[in-house]
């Protein structure tokens, strides 16, 4: 049974979370005060254990030229025991169902190993974001705002707002991202790599096509559409809390 989180369950999320991945409780804090919203978070229960969950947090993407909603897949974990019975496979199918309620039109995320591009590959997510080596100036910023984080989130967002094919921030993620930053003692960042999926193909086509309308893209299926649509585009996931 998949159910939304509640304010009883969401400890029940922090527990998977411990269990199967290797983050401090300091960071978990930070995670679960800053970003974490139950009515985003899907849980599957087995005999009212939860078993399994992901959150959908909600971010802006520039895409063509324009801002569309788009869902950050985090925190996928499945209990040690669970695993292999396909529960996060039902989760997400539930997931891509929100979606579309919710008119969000592309989902990204962030694979924490390897092997997890094929894993999530067999959900329609396509591998478009690559890392690169270029380190985000995210200390220069704040020192060269006097520590300002008003000053800081603008030039923040200037330097971002400007780029196409960027996940945005709010200055509410940007303040996170610093917290984040200070635990981790300003360790370099760079823009990551992740993957995207499409959910509503009409609204992206329809936008592609107002600003290509001399271009006509031919395709079988939706993972193939995702790979025209971001074909030598160069899109940025940066400094994304995971």
């Amino acid at each position: 049974m998949i159910q939304f989180a509640t304010n009883k369950t969401k400890q029940e999320v922090r527990r998977m979370w411990k269990i199967c991945f290797d983050d401090t409780e300091e960071f978990m804090d930070l995670y679960f005060s800053e970003k974490y919203r139950n009515e985003n978070t899907l849980i599957y229960f087995i005999d009212n254990q939860a078993v399994a969950s992901l959150q959908m947090l909600p971010y802006q993407f520039t895409f063509y030229g324009e801002e569309i909603p788009v869902a950050y897949i985090s925190g996928v974990c499945t209990l040690p025991e669970f695993q292999g019975r396909g529960y996060m496979g039902k989760l997400m199918i539930s997931a891509f169902d929100l979606m579309r309620e919710r008119e969000i039109p592309l989902s990204i995320l962030i694979p924490a190993k390897t092997w997890l591009y094929d894993y999530y590959a067999q959900f329609g997510y396509e591998r478009v974001f690559e890392a690169d080596k270029k380190e985000i100036p995210l200390l220069d910023i704040l020192q060269k705002s006097g520590n300002d984080l008003d000053i800081a989130y603008a030039m923040f967002d200037k330097t971002f707002r400007e780029k196409d094919f960027c996940v945005q921030k709010t200055k509410a993620d940007f303040i996170t991202i610093v917290k984040e930053a200070e635990m981790e003692n300003f360790a370099p960042k760079t823009n990551l790599a992740g993957m995207a999926r499409i959910i509503d193909a009409e609204k992206l086509l329809a936008i592609f096509t107002k600003k290509h309308p001399e271009k006509e893209l031919v395709f079988e299926n939706e993972k193939e559409l995702c790979r025209l649509l971001f074909e030598n585009q160069h899109p940025i996931m940066n400094l994304m809390l995971e």
